[in-house]
């Protein structure tokens, strides 16, 4: 298993930060830029080098968002509606997962069709500033993670900013 830190600043109108590894390095950078209309952000490796956009579908009832990956592939992250638990859907490489877990403790889990967990992502209470850990079980569904992480976050600011 990897684990993956996040830790974005507390005042933010734009987004900039590192996702690290467990020694402090650089994995990700996460580049989102102020939009007066839309939701959009930039992943890139430790070298700098684009990895996937993330942009939230303005059209929608509930929140919908496409990762574009480098490679050609595409992630559709897809909120449901349930007042108890939130789950949210992902298609990714052709493959169905779902998101899990509770907003108010920041505890998800991501599994795949076989219910296996694939990942999981959590918010560290009492840090400055919200701090993410993403427990990657599967490596093939890492950058996956990363877009989750992000999309989760977006969902959850617009849900407190509507209460």
């Amino acid at each position: 298993m990897k684990t993956l830190y996040a830790k974005q600043k507390v005042f933010k109108i734009e987004d900039h930060y590192a996702v690290t590894d467990a020694r402090g390095e650089a994995v990700y950078y996460i580049d989102q830029h102020i939009k007066f209309f839309g939701y959009e952000v930039h992943v890139s490796d430790r070298d700098r080098t684009p990895v996937f956009t993330i942009r939230q579908e303005m059209l929608h009832f509930l929140p919908t968002f496409r990762a574009i990956f480098d490679t050609g592939e595409e992630m559709e992250v897809k909120a449901r509606f349930n007042p108890i638990k939130k789950k949210i859907d992902i298609i990714y490489e052709g493959k169905a997962l779902l998101i899990s877990g509770d907003i108010w403790s920041w505890d998800f889990a991501i599994t795949d069709e076989q219910r296996r967990e694939v990942a999981s992502i959590t918010r560290k209470i009492l840090a400055w500033g919200d701090t993410f850990v993403l427990d990657i079980v599967d490596d093939a569904y890492q950058d996956a993670a990363v877009a989750a992480m992000i999309a989760i976050d977006r969902i959850v600011d617009l849900e407190q900013s509507s209460n």
